[in-house]
């Protein structure tokens, strides 16, 4: 009786498993989402721990994303930047460590909601060792929102707690426009504590664009020698071209018209030319060379002969700058 007890018992996990296995298998958005699993690895108390997630409909339908909720608060997923996917578009969804509230080994995981083309659920496996001896302040490097030529600098400041001899050896990033200078300012040996300073300067010439970097702390440390920092910012253009699109009213071919656009900086500056590659012959550009701050940029547009709709590239080229400033000329041949 029990024997046969025993194999009841095992049929019935038989079952299970192959059950789980078939629910798995028939999941149409597990394998839209990558990666299947996010690890954290080592990271500091009080650090800004991130990865990213990117759903991809690979579908030949479209795809709504309700929304992603943790197993476990240690786990702060955020928004995914878009919700409603059409084929072959893709969405990235922030998930962030707690770091100031949990501690040690995490293991948890993060849900992904699903509701079209039909229902269905992702578990995503999280984990993290969220280590207690090292503590930064603040959690991460963040240069803010600063302009073009500003640069910037922000000091964190690296407390650990254990080996009287504990060390820093070195500062590891891959951004050449970032310089890091670390500064003992404490070590007491009898309790075991070392404070460091970590100033992180943004230069001047770096470009407009986003920053997201990870600066590794390399210590003495044999089990887990590497600790991640977060360096996050956002530098902005100081020059902006107020019209995205420059509007060109219907013309006959060979009709004259003039159009003015304008370009705005922080700072005077000189525009040096606009350009219409694909439509050079049709436009004569009028400049100030005086600098100022708001520049009027004054068109006149000639109406090829070729009738229809057009819609090209303007590339505007500021004086002293490599860098180029883009927007778009349309209307209509008639």
């Amino acid at each position: 009786m029990l024997g046969k007890l025993v194999i009841f018992g095992l049929a019935i996990v038989a079952v299970c498993i192959g059950h789980s296995s078939a629910v798995a298998q028939n999941s149409w958005a597990q394998q839209l989402v990558q990666p299947q699993k996010l690890d954290f690895g080592v990271i500091a108390a009080g650090s800004e721990s991130l990865r990213i997630l990117t759903i991809e409909n690979t579908t030949n339908a479209v795809v709504h994303i309700v929304g992603a909720s943790p197993g476990c608060q240690c786990v702060i997923p955020g928004d995914p930047s878009q919700s409603l996917l059409q084929p072959g578009e893709k969405a990235t969804l922030e998930v962030r460590m707690n770091t100031r509230s949990y501690k040690h080994q995490r293991d948890t995981y993060l849900t992904i909601t699903f509701d079209a083309p039909g229902l269905d659920v992702v578990r995503i496996p999280v984990s993290a060792y969220i280590r207690t001896d090292v503590v930064f302040t603040p959690g991460k490097i963040d240069f803010g929102s600063t302009q073009v030529g500003a640069g910037g600098e922000v000091t964190c400041k690296i407390a650990y707690a254990g080996r009287a001899d504990w060390k820093i050896l070195d500062i590891k990033y891959t951004n050449p426009d970032l310089n890091a200078t670390l500064k003992e300012v404490a070590r007491n040996a009898s309790l075991g504590t070392v404070d460091f300073e970590l100033t992180m300067t943004l230069a001047p010439t770096a470009r407009a664009g986003r920053i997201r970097e990870i600066v590794t702390i390399v210590t003495d440390d044999q089990a887990s020698p590497n600790v991640p920092l977060m360096v996050e910012g956002i530098i902005k253009h100081d020059i902006t071209l107020a019209n995205d699109n420059v509007k060109i009213r219907d013309l006959k071919p060979g009709e004259m018209t003039t159009v003015k656009f304008v370009v705005q900086g922080a700072k005077p500056f000189t525009v040096e030319d606009v350009n219409c590659p694909k439509m050079q012959d049709s436009f004569k550009v009028k400049l100030d060379a005086t600098e100022k701050r708001v520049q009027t940029v004054e068109l006149q547009f000639t109406a090829p002969n070729t009738p229809g709709k057009f819609s090209e590239e303007l590339i505007v080229k500021i004086k002293g700058r490599e860098e180029t400033y883009r927007c778009t000329v349309s209307g209509l041949i008639r």
